[in-house]
C-alpha cells in the first residue's frame, strides 16, 4: 500500500498529458477515503499500473532534473539563454516605442563631417555644448541629460586656477539652464602600486549633500561596490542639476543588457542617467528582489540587477540638425529650421553618441552595435509607462524542470506510438515556447533554456532506455506472432508493445472469429498416400492464410484440415466483421486457384470448405503452461463461430454468420437468412445467415434475387404460412436448403391437418 499513493500520483500526472485526469482524481479521492480497504480497479485508470515502469520513469527524470538543476546552478545555461532573451526582444520589442515624453539627440557620423570645419576634430570645444543648450532650452524641456564624461578641463586652468573660456562657457550654460544632468562614473579597481592611493577616496562632501539619494532603507543584494570614481570638474557638477552614474557592466557574453538602477560609494547612494529624474527626491526601499520607489516597483535578478526592457522604435535627432537650426534662428529665419526647440517641450532629453570614433556603441539584444544612450533612454522609458520587466525566478525555473522532466519521460514511456512519443516532448517544448513569449509580451520573464533541456534529456533518456529494453521486447514479440499474422499487423503490433502487453495478461475484447474446415477431408485422406494429403493441407493452407492475412486476420491454429482465425486482436479492428467476412469469401473464392494448383502436383481434387464466423466479446491471452503459451481466443462467441462452420452441410451453405456479425456488417455484404437454430450455450436461438458468394456482375443479380427470395420464404415460414413458404422454397436453387424447408413445411400441414 505504501507505493500505491506514490504510483497513483504518478499516474496522474501521466494521465494529465492524455486528458485523464477525470478518473485519475476521482480514484484519488476513494483510495484516500478508503485507505487499506481500497480496491484498485486498474482497468478504469485507462493505463496499467506497472510499479517497475512507474520507478523507472521517475528515475530518469530524477535524473534528468538534477543534471539539468545542477548545470543550471554552475551557469552553464547562461550564454543560451542570453541568446533566447535576444531573438525575444527581437521579435517582441522591436515594434515597441519608448514614452514620447523621451527624446534622444546623437552625435552621429552625420554631426562629425557636418560641424569638422567649425568645431574641428572629436571631441568638440565645449562652448559648442553651450550653444546647443542655449538652443534646447528654449523649447523648455522637462531635463537635459549628457551621456558624456567631463571629468577634467578641457584646456589647462590658469595661474589663479580659473577654467578657461571654453570650460567656463559650459559651466555658464548649465548653470543658466537648472535642467541639465551630468555624468559620473563609479567603478571598481583592482589595488596595484600605480592606484592604491587613489582607490577608497571618500567623496567631496558637497557631491554628497547635493547628488546622494536623500531616503534610501534597505541594502542592495548581490555584488557591485565600488572603490574609486570619476566626477565632473567641480565647477560643472556644482552647477548641475543632478550628476547620476554613467557606466554600464555587459553580460558575460559582451552584450549590455541590465543596469543596477542605484549604484553605492561607501555608503552613499545615487542613481544612474536613466533613473536619475524618477529617484531624485523620492522615498526609495531596497528588497531582495524588487526597489520600490513610492508607488513604483523594480523588479531585480539576485545581484541587484534591473534587465532593461529595451524598446526598438528609437526616433533619434541629429545634432547636426540642432546646430542648423540654431544658426537660422540666429540669423533670424525661424521659417525653415530643422528643427524646432518646440518639439523638446516638457520632455527628457538624452544627449549621447552613435559615431563610430566616439566609441559608445554597445551590442545590445537589438542588435551588434546600438548608441550606448539608448539603454539609458529603456530605462527612463521604463519608468515613465511602467513598464518594468521581470526577470526569470528560480523558484518557478526549478518547478519548471521538475514538471517538464517527468512530462517528457512520462510522454516517451506512457505513449504507444513513435510519432506520439516524438509529438508530446515536441508539444511540451511549443507549449514552453509559447510561454515564455507570452511572459515576455506581458512584461514577465521565465527561463526557457534549461526547461527546455529538461524536456530534451528526459525525453532522450526515455528512448536511449526503451531502444535498449523495447527492441528484445519487440524482438521477443516478432517471434510469437510472425506465424499467426501478417507483417503489417506484426508491425503494427510492435509499434504499441504496451497494448500487447496488456492483452497477454489477458482482456475481454470484441473480436470476429472464423472457423474453416474441408468437406470430406477424412474420406480423402483415407484413400490418398500422406505425402499427398500434406501437399493438398499445404497448399490449401498457403492461400487461405494470404486471403486472412490480406484482411489483417491472426490465423489461432491449424487443427487438422480446419483453421482458426480472428480479427480485433492483438490490434484493435473497428471494422473486424466486414474484414473476417471479406477473408471468408476470399477464402471460398481461392478454392478454384487451390484445385488447379493441386491438379498441376497430381492431385486431382475437387476442394471445397465450409465456414463459421461469429462476433463478440471473448477473452484474448496468452494461455498455457509455463513451459508452452499459445496467445488465443476463448468462450462463446468462439464455441458458437465453430458450431456454425459445422452446419455448412446441414444448408448447402459455404459461410454461415451470426446475427451478431450480421448486424455489424451494416448491409455491405449481400446475405440471405438461412433459419434460426438452438445452440449449446445459448438460452435463445440465434438468426444465422448465409454470406452470398459471385463472381460477377450476373451472378451479384442472381444472388441477389436468391437471398430476397429466401429472405420472403423464411419470414412466412416464422409467420406459420407453411403453404406458401414452401412453395416459395420450392424455386430456391440450393438443393440441400430447398429440400430442408421444403420438408419442414410439409411435416407442418400434415401436423396442422393432423390436429383438425
Amino acid at each position: 500500500m505504501k507505493y500505491l499513493y506514490a504510483i497513483l500520483s504518478i499516474n496522474y500526472v501521466v494521465n494529465l498529458l492524455f486528458f485523464r485526469s477525470v478518473t485519475i482524481f476521482r480514484e484519488l479521492k476513494r483510495f484516500i477515503s478508503h485507505g487499506k480497504n481500497y480496491n484498485y480497479p486498474k482497468k478504469s485508470l485507462g493505463l496499467i499500473v506497472d510499479k517497475k515502469k512507474a520507478v523507472t520513469v521517475l528515475g530518469i527524470a530524477g535524473g534528468a532534473f538534477l543534471l539539468v538543476l545542477l548545470l543550471f546552478q554552475a551557469g552553464f545555461f547562461n550564454k543560451f539563454e542570453y541568446l533566447a532573451y535576444d531573438q525575444a526582444a527581437k521579435w517582441i520589442r522591436i515594434p515597441k516605442a519608448p514614452s514620447d515624453q523621451i527624446a534622444i539627440i546623437l552625435i552621429d557620423e552625420a554631426s562629425l563631417a557636418a560641424l569638422n570645419s567649425s568645431a574641428g576634430r572629436w571631441p568638440w570645444p565645449r562652448a559648442l555644448y553651450a550653444d546647443f543648450l542655449e538652443f534646447i532650452m528654449k523649447g523648455k524641456p522637462r531635463a537635459v541629460i549628457f551621456d558624456i564624461l567631463w571629468p577634467e578641463t578641457r584646456f589647462p586652468r590658469d595661474a589663479k586656477g580659473n577654467l578657461s573660456a571654453d570650460d567656463d562657457a559650459l559651466v555658464d550654460a548649465t548653470a543658466q539652464s537648472g535642467r541639465v544632468y551630468h555624468a559620473m562614473q563609479l567603478i571598481t579597481d583592482i589595488e596595484d602600486e600605480k592606484n592604491k592611493t587613489l582607490i577608497n577616496r571618500p567623496l567631496p562632501d558637497d557631491f554628497i549633500s547635493r547628488f546622494a539619494l536623500k531616503e534610501v532603507s534597505g541594502t542592495m543584494p548581490g555584488t557591485g561596490g565600488s572603490n574609486n570614481y570619476y566626477l565632473p570638474i567641480p565647477e560643472l557638477y556644482r552647477v548641475a542639476h543632478n550628476v547620476a552614474v554613467v557606466e554600464f557592466a555587459p553580460d558575460e557574453d559582451g552584450v549590455y543588457r541590465r543596469t543596477r538602477p542605484v549604484r553605492e560609494y561607501r555608503g552613499a547612494h545615487f542613481p544612474v542617467l536613466g533613473d536619475a529624474p524618477f529617484l531624485e527626491g523620492k522615498r526609495i526601499t531596497i528588497n531582495k528582489n524588487s526597489l520600490a520607489v513610492e508607488n513604483l516597483s523594480v523588479p531585480l535578478d539576485a545581484d541587484g540587477n534591473y534587465l532593461i526592457n529595451v524598446y526598438g522604435k528609437f526616433k533619434p535627432y541629429s545634432i547636426s540638425g540642432i546646430f542648423a537650426s540654431l544658426a537660422k534662428m540666429r540669423n533670424g529665419d525661424f521659417e525653415d529650421m530643422m528643427i524646432d526647440p518646440a518639439e523638446f517641450k516638457d520632455k527628457i532629453v538624452y544627449v549621447g553618441a552613435s559615431a563610430v570614433g566616439v566609441e559608445d556603441m554597445k551590442p545590445t539584444p537589438m542588435g551588434a552595435l546600438s548608441p550606448g544612450v539608448y539603454l539609458h533612454a529603456s530605462l527612463a522609458s521604463n519608468f515613465i509607462l511602467n513598464d518594468f520587466l521581470a526577470p526569470p525566478r528560480p523558484g518557478v525555473t526549478v518547478a519548471l524542470l521538475l514538471c517538464l522532466s517527468l512530462a517528457g519521460a512520462a510522454g516517451t514511456f506512457y505513449a504507444h506510438f513513435f510519432s506520439l512519443r516524438i509529438a508530446i516532448p515536441a508539444a511540451a517544448a511549443a507549449a514552453l515556447a509559447a510561454g515564455y513569449f507570452y511572459g515576455f509580451s506581458h512584461n514577465q520573464l521565465i527561463d526557457f533554456i534549461p526547461p527546455f533541456a529538461a524536456i530534451v534529456f528526459s525525453s532522450g533518456g526515455s528512448f536511449a532506455y526503451l531502444l535498449l529494453t523495447e527492441g528484445r521486447e519487440k524482438a521477443r514479440v516478432r517471434r510469437m506472432f510472425s506465424q499467426y499474422v501478417s507483417p503489417e499487423v506484426l508491425a503494427m503490433m510492435t509499434e504499441s508493445s504496451t497494448d500487447l502487453a496488456r492483452l497477454g495478461a489477458g482482456t475481454n475484447e470484441d473480436i470476429s472469429v472464423l472457423f474453416s474446415d474441408i468437406r470430406s477431408f477424412t474420406t480423402f485422406s483415407d484413400k490418398t498416400p500422406p505425402e499427398q494429403v500434406v501437399a493438398m493441407l499445404n497448399t490449401h493452407f498457403n492461400y487461405m492464410t494470404e486471403a486472412i492475412f490480406r484482411t489483417r486476420g491472426t490465423i489461432d491454429k491449424f487443427i487438422g484440415d480446419a483453421i482458426m482465425a480472428y480479427w480485433g486482436a492483438p490490434v484493435k479492428l473497428p471494422d473486424h466483421a466486414l474484414r473476417a467476412v471479406t477473408a471468408a469469401i476470399d477464402m471460398t473464392k481461392l478454392l478454384t486457384t487451390v484445385n488447379a494448383e493441386l491438379a498441376r502436383k497430381g492431385i486431382i481434387l475437387d476442394l471445397k470448405i465450409g465456414i463459421g464466423i461469429n462476433s463478440g466479446e471473448a477473452i484474448v491471452g496468452n494461455i498455457g503452461s509455463e513451459k508452452k503459451l499459445n496467445f488465443t481466443v476463448i468462450g462463446d462467441t468462439v464455441n458458437l463461430a465453430s458450431r456454425l462452420e459445422a452446419l455448412n452441410k446441414n444448408y448447402g451453405a459455404p459461410i454461415i454468420i451470426s446475427e451478431f456479425t450480421y448486424r455489424k456488417l451494416d448491409g455491405k455484404v449481400l446475405c440471405r437468412i438461412l433459419d434460426r437454430v438452438k445452440v449449446r450455450g445459448k438460452a435463445e436461438p440465434v438468426l444465422i445467415y448465409e454470406a452470398m458468394v459471385f463472381d460477377d456482375e450476373a451472378g451479384q443479380k442472381t444472388a441477389g434475387e436468391q437471398a430476397a427470395l429466401t429472405d420472403r420464404a423464411f419470414a412466412l415460414y416464422e409467420k406459420g404460412d407453411y403453404l406458401s413458404a414452401s412453395k416459395l422454397y420450392n424455386t430456391v436453387q440450393n438443393a440441400t436448403l430447398r429440400g430442408l424447408f421444403t420438408a419442414r413445411c410439409k411435416e407442418a400441414l400434415e401436423k396442422q391437418e393432423t390436429s383438425l
